[in-house]
């Protein structure tokens, strides 16, 4: 929920935790979303304890489930998907579609743009939200950075919305086990909360070739709500 107030759950085991942060933060990274190539779809499903979306708790228990296709064009990749969430207050639909190109060895832009609509006890008008990222790795290390403009006003008191994301550990722990670590730092330019920080950990189980289930934990400082911790578990599906 988009509304105030990023921390959204982990949709997809693996690198999808810690895109999501949506990073896992970003809108566009809630969705399952499968690497770039000619094309590629991906599902996923999961609970979390909480809804904590960039640092606000919007309701206990969520249950979401995800479906994302991504591919390539002439010289940029592209994604889209949907994020369905239901949880103690209401029930959301995430839609977002996303453009990315390589200016180089180590930096990507990407382009996109999500639409966020609310039914049930959240219910209330759309919001849209486009938004630019560039990305790139440094020391074996992923940053992010993200601007989000507030397009539809609405509840939010912002204008823009800013995020750094970086993933601090991918560990080969053996077993068919990936070990992610990551943080994300998000400041709001108006609003009750101007800055808030957070980090992620999700061990990554691969059940098969295309299915991954994660374990997941994400503890948020200084948000709209204080500080939370969230415990989850997704399980992905990846073709």
């Amino acid at each position: 929920m988009k509304r105030n107030v990023i921390i959204k759950p982990a949709i997809l085991a693996g690198s999808a935790l810690f895109a999501g942060f949506a990073l896992a933060g970003d809108p566009a990274s809630n969705a399952a979303i499968a690497p770039a190539s000619d094309l590629e779809a991906s599902f996923g499903a999961g609970y979390s304890s909480d809804y904590v979306f960039r640092g606000n708790n919007n309701g206990a228990d969520l249950f979401d489930a995800s479906i994302g296709v991504s591919g390539s064009g002439d010289n940029f990749d592209w994604a889209a998907g949907l994020w369905l969430a239901s949880y103690e207050g209401g029930n959301e639909l995430d839609i977002h579609i996303s453009a990315s190109k390589s200016l180089s060895d180590n930096l990507d832009l990407t382009l996109g743009v999500t639409n966020y609509s609310y039914f049930g006890g959240a219910g209330g008008d759309d919001d849209l939200e486009p938004y630019v990222s560039l990305g790139t790795s440094v020391g074996g290390i992923s940053l992010g950075v993200a601007a989000h403009y507030n397009e539809s006003g609405g509840a939010a008191d912002h204008d823009i919305y800013w995020e750094i994301t970086a993933g601090l550990v991918e560990m080969d722990l053996g077993g068919n086990m990936t070990l992610g670590i990551s943080g994300v730092l998000g400041h709001f330019d108006d609003g009750p909360v101007d800055t808030f920080y957070g980090i992620s950990a999700g061990l990554s189980i691969a059940a098969s070739d295309s299915i991954t289930v994660t374990p997941h934990i994400t503890h948020t400082i200084d948000g709209a709500s204080g500080d939370e911790t969230v415990t989850g578990v997704s399980v992905g599906f990846g073709f």
